[in-house]
């Protein structure tokens, strides 16, 4: 695994599933960028903080299902993953389900002077949402 590769990998196993904020300060550049953050989520550094949180807040015990990159030459790093974990907190509006959830995304990374500094990516949180509705 190439040293862009690793930041996205410490990226997602130490903050989204660790849950340690601190580590963004070592991961993300001071002028990060995501060109599709969610509804009401800052495009910044602080905005990649409060997602973490507000995930981290609604999602307990994460696990990841898989994790698989691919990263080019030019720094960009392509994420696949699935998360697993059980919603206990009101995530986008969704109220917690209190079930078992699975969230998946794919996500672009770029990186530059060992920093995470452009974002691109969707995620798909249908489980998410069919399980909410399910227990309303």
């Amino acid at each position: 695994m190439g040293a862009a590769a690793d930041l996205v990998r410490r990226l997602t196993d130490q903050v989204f599933i660790g849950g340690d904020l601190s580590a963004l300060e070592d991961l993300i550049g001071d002028g990060f960028l995501s060109h599709d953050p969610p509804p009401g989520i800052p495009a910044t550094k602080d905005g990649m903080r409060q997602l973490a949180r507000m995930v981290r807040g609604a999602v307990s015990d994460p696990k990841l299902e898989f994790d698989e990159f691919l990263e080019t030459s030019d720094g960009r790093v392509v994420e696949n993953w699935a998360m697993l974990g059980r919603h206990t907190g009101e995530l986008f509006g969704l109220p917690a389900s209190g079930q078992v959830a699975r969230i998946r995304g794919v996500e672009i990374w770029r990186c530059a002077d060992g920093k995470i500094v452009e974002h691109w990516g969707a995620v798909d949180m249908s489980d998410l949402v069919e399980k909410s509705l399910q227990g309303t």
